[in-house]
């Protein structure tokens, strides 16, 4: 649920404005330097740098990973890869449909309680209760599934240990903080690609939000249904997607194909095609970040073995899209939860 290209297309509906402004500054303001800049030159400089900024920040967060060996030749392996060994690749995909399957069993049990029929609830409340409830049973589905794995995934030397990355634990935060600050560079690039892309090929920039439960918060910040939905979209879905695709997708894809890389590439494109083949689609533009997001993760998730980190970054990010959109104009937002 944005970042340095959302604000160019946030502000540039106030550009006009700002520049009246600006020239009344430079009448006040005896200085030719002052007089000969508007506001929207200004604003141009800092976008140019802005990019500049991301591009370095890139270049040195690349250096550090190539520098600690994971993006040299065989940088996994010499790390230790997760031992997905231990279980068979059914069984990883099979985690991920019986979380699918709770999730959309969710509205139709939910429909079918009396009372809930007997409140007569609005569209917006039912799509929080449904909502709402449709992650929460992903999550006992989700989280059930994972301590069931990790209880079976034993390696040979008979102590019942795994190394297969399915625990929990607080450190996973403060690791994921960091990861989504290293991935934030990469993430916002792709952002400003996707919305460059869609600019030249519309010849207009992209309108309006990139996702529905933005556009909702916004047309309705006061709504506290609304803001259930959203609470669902920035904690809930991290925590089902970061199960199913990292942890079992990506699992079995490890399992099957034996390459870190490409299983995490791969679980990284079904997780951006399903964004937009949802009953909701994100448009075009916005898959780029969202793929980068579902990457980093996968790399994340790889580099450290712990569930717990993917599911922090996904949260970041979720959450600083819901942000930007409450402190900027919401018709910009770009990304999406």
């Amino acid at each position: 649920m944005v970042m340095a290209a959302l604000f160019a297309c946030i502000l540039s509906p106030a550009v006009a404005q700002a520049e009246m402004v600006g020239a009344t500054l430079a009448q006040v303001v005896d200085t030719n330097s002052v007089q000969s800049k508007s506001v929207g030159d200004v604003y141009e400089t800092m976008k140019q740098w802005k990019l500049v900024s991301l591009g370095i920040s890139m270049l040195l967060v690349i250096a550090l990973l190539f520098a600690g060996g994971l993006l040299r030749p065989g940088g996994f392996a010499k790390a230790g890869l997760r031992d997905v060994s231990t279980l068979p690749g059914v069984v990883w995909v099979f985690a991920c449909f019986v979380v699918i399957l709770a999730m959309s069993s969710a509205p139709q049990l939910i429909g079918k309680i009396q009372w809930i029929q007997d409140q007569q609830y609005d569209e917006t409340q039912m799509l929080a209760i449904n909502t709402v409830g449709s992650y929460i049973f992903g999550m006992i589905a989700g989280i059930g599934m994972l301590f069931i794995l990790k209880g079976s995934a034993t390696t040979g030397d008979g102590e019942g240990k795994n190394n297969c990355g399915l625990g929990l634990s607080l450190l996973d935060v403060p690791v994921g903080l960091g990861c989504f600050v290293l991935a934030y560079p990469f993430i916002e690039l792709l952002n400003m690609l996707g919305v460059f892309a869609y600019t030249q090929t519309q010849e207009s920039p992209p309108e309006g939000m990139g996702h529905p439960t933005l556009e909702l918060l916004t047309n309705q910040p006061e709504n506290y249904w609304v803001w259930a939905i959203v609470a669902g979209a920035v904690i809930g879905a991290p925590i089902v997607e970061e199960l199913i695709f990292r942890v079992f997708l990506q699992g079995a894809l490890i399992k099957w194909i034996k390459s870190p890389w490409l299983s995490i590439i791969f679980s990284a494109i079904i997780f951006a095609g399903i964004h937009r083949l949802s009953s909701e689609p994100l448009p075009w533009h916005a898959l780029l970040p969202i793929f980068a997001l579902g990457l980093t993760c996968g790399v994340a998730y790889e580099r450290t073995k712990r569930v717990g980190v993917p599911i922090t970054m996904h949260i970041c990010f979720n959450a600083l899209n819901v942000m930007l959109a409450l402190m900027i104009n919401a018709d910009a937002a770009q990304t999406g939860v």
